[in-house]
């Protein structure tokens, strides 16, 4: 028996470049988590050929693309299945190449490749590039990820007990269920949805008559009931055929039963994978003073055993690699002595990655009162996101102004930001700083990282920091913390004054002068992020409040 994991990317290591983000990275920490803990699964995505995208960043242009070529055929191997796929009027053919992570139980990787000889060129295109293409390439890439999937996992012979649906992008593996196991009940038994974001780009939608084309060959399949408004939603697909939906926080909850059109949804808060995320000098201050946390990461709650002086000093060895990786790639200047603050994540409209550039004076004026500051920001915008393209123009180019002048302020902005790029950065910055438009951040794993390490979070109070966060003790909130339910925004201007105002009031001063308290707060984002954020609880909790739940309905 096996659970099976459909996921458009997975973030294994640099040298495998099939994700663009936070999905895939976690995706990479849960296969690592099964693997480890003995957890039999099989991970099912795309090959994207030409990895996702290698950016670029010019200070006139902003961001350009090229594609990220990479060795599969080495780092791979050939499965040698092939399985056809019929696609309105035409068959075409969905092969598959593996990827072994090593473990108690080794983990299956399975990359689908439609670039096969016979297949039209725009089907053998759609596991060329991640996210590639528009609408009906995007249309193609889902359904050889769920209907193609499926057929790849019977061809190799797997028997499995749960099929996990790992955000929107896979829903069209219900279609094959539908057929094999004959009705909506016994398909909800077999099939587990977890959805990721509240934002379109996480949740595709399709019109009903290009899907119905795609799957005029499937007669059992009723497409007037599973439309909305004309269009077949496939997180509304997804949940309906699901035994358990779940979110991937608390909060995330209430933010999602609006968009699966029902209010029955569990939730797995994320979680990362603590042996890949740990810096080497932290995990030495771990195995002298916390014996086991490897095996159980739930005993860095007894973090606050670790002697201040040499948490401090593991620290300032992360943190030196991190200076010395920002001066080696920007020229910027960047000093261990200064407080650096990191903003690390996809460059979107709604994650707000340039919120603490967005009054430069005002953030000249509190450095100069306060104390210096450094600022990381790294991220890819997706290469047909335009108006992210945009944002990030304009965070260069007061990065730029800020750079030039005596504003006690530097910033780096960091190009190509990757698995090995992140390790640096979640261990050496001083402060983690996330700040999405509430509610729209899902979970938001980075900070966990960046905890487990001991870095202190700077967050709205939104997806896993409503559940982890205490202001003044692991880290800080910024602006109001809401009730679960309230699923409004902030107001005009509302989260960028409460950011400036807690620099300038707590942040900076107790980073200048109050060495020992940091280090205590340093102590409490171990004992938080590390003991109930990891990954190997969040693999307990699918097993337990999700694939047993959907196996065992009431």
């Amino acid at each position: 028996m096996t659970i099976a994991v459909f996921v458009m990317e997975v973030g294994l290591s640099d040298s495998v470049p099939t994700y663009s983000g936070g999905l895939g990275i976690l995706a990479g920490d849960l296969a690592y988590s099964f693997a480890d803990l003995g957890i039999p699964a099989t991970f099912v995505t795309l090959l994207s050929r030409r990895g996702y995208a290698s950016q670029k960043l010019d200070a006139l242009v902003g961001q350009a693309d090229s594609p990220q070529p990479w060795d599969w055929q080495s780092t791979l191997t050939n499965t040698k299945a092939v399985v056809a796929l019929e696609m309105g009027n035409r068959t075409q053919k969905v092969g598959a190449w593996e990827y072994v992570v090593k473990g108690k139980t080794d983990t299956r990787v399975i990359f689908l490749d439609t670039d096969i000889p016979g297949n039209d060129s725009d089907f053998r295109d759609a596991t060329d590039r991640l996210y590639g293409g528009g609408q009906s390439s995007r249309l193609n890439q889902d359904i050889v990820l769920g209907t193609g999937g499926y057929r790849v996992l019977k061809a190799l012979g797997l028997d499995v007990e749960i099929y996990h649906l790992n955000e929107s992008h896979a829903a069209f593996a219900v279609v094959e269920l539908l057929r094999d196991f004959g009705s909506a009940e016994a398909v909800r038994r077999k099939c587990v949805f977890t959805t990721h974001t509240p934002v379109a780009a996480g949740n595709d939608v399709f019109p009903e008559d290009s899907v119905r084309e795609a799957f005029r060959n499937y007669k059992w399949m009723n497409w007037d009931a599973e439309a909305f408004d004309g269009r077949i939603s496939l997180s509304r697909l997804a949940g309906k055929y699901s035994g358990v939906t779940n979110a991937v926080s608390l909060k995330h909850r209430f933010v999602s039963k609006e968009l699966i059109g029902h209010g029955g949804i569990a939730y797995v808060t994320n979680g990362v994978y603590h042996k890949r995320w740990v810096w080497p000098t932290v995990k030495s201050v771990f195995d002298k003073h916390i014996r086991g946390w490897e095996e159980t990461p739930a005993l860095l709650a007894g973090a606050y055993s670790i002697p201040s002086e040499e948490l401090g000093q593991a620290h300032d060895e992360a943190k030196r690699a991190l200076v010395s990786l920002v001066n080696q790639r920007t020229g910027v200047g960047f000093s261990e002595g200064v407080m650096t603050i990191t903003v690390a994540k996809r460059f979107t409209a709604y994650k707000r990655n340039g919120m603490i550039l967005s009054d430069t004076n005002r953030l000249s004026r509190i450095a100069s009162q306060s104390g210096k500051i450094q600022v990381v920001i790294a991220g890819k915008a997706h290469p047909l996101d335009g108006p992210a393209k945009g944002i990030l123009v304009d965070v260069m180019r007061k990065a730029d102004l800020l750079n030039r002048g005596a504003t006690g302020v530097r910033v780096a902005i960091m190009e190509n930001y990757g698995i090995e790029m992140a390790r640096i950065l979640v261990a050496g910055s001083d402060v983690w700083l996330n700040n999405p438009m509430r509610p729209l951040e899902a979970c938001g794993t980075s900070g966990m990282k960046a905890g487990m390490n001991g870095v202190l979070n700077l967050s709205v109070y939104d997806g896993w920091w409503m559940e982890a966060g205490i202001d003044g003790v692991n880290g800080w909130g910024i602006g109001k913390r809401t009730e679960w339910a309230d699923t409004s925004g902030p107001g005009e201007g509302e989260d960028e004054n409460a950011l400036y105002q807690k620099l300038a009031d707590a942040v900076i001063p107790l980073y200048y002068s109050g060495h020992e308290r940091w280090l205590e707060m340093s102590k409490s984002s171990i004992a938080t992020a590390g003991s109930l954020f990891n990954s190997y609880r969040m693999a307990r909790d699918y097993v337990t409040k999700v694939y047993a739940r959907a196996a065992s309905p009431k």
